[in-house]
């Protein structure tokens, strides 16, 4: 059923491109809104140094310093959110993470409210 539906809608959509092929083939140029779109897309280029426009700046060479830069930024992301050599150390006497021991908490907190589980009633 779902195929037929997928080639009934394929159908349907190649009969309406061909026809908006065949009335913009019929016609010597192009529709208004494409027209307008490529007016736009070209004072957009313009404006922001894009495209063809001969005013579009090109990066230069990042120099020798970029990757002591990038490495700094790292280092200092890395110990703003404890990564890496910066992990924050706790006291913990196991070796699961701590959103696994919330997530079972919480687990062990909804089957005991529920009964379910170890707490579901005996049989």
């Amino acid at each position: 059923m779902k195929a037929h539906r997928l080639v009934i809608m394929f159908v349907a959509v190649a009969s309406v491109a061909a026809a908006i092929g065949a009335g913009a083939a019929a016609t010597d140029r192009s529709p208004a809104w494409f027209d307008a779109l490529n007016a736009r897309s070209a004072a957009l280029n313009e404006r922001y140094g894009l495209g063809d426009d001969a005013g579009r700046r090109t990066l230069g060479d990042p120099g020798p310093d970029w990757l002591q830069a990038l490495m700094a930024k790292s280092d200092a992301m890395n110990r703003e959110y404890g990564l890496g050599k910066y992990a924050r150390q706790t006291a913990r006497t196991s070796s699961t993470p701590d959103w696994l021991a919330a997530l079972n908490a919480r687990s062990d907190a909804l089957n005991k409210q529920y009964g379910l589980g170890d707490y579901a009633p005996k049989r």
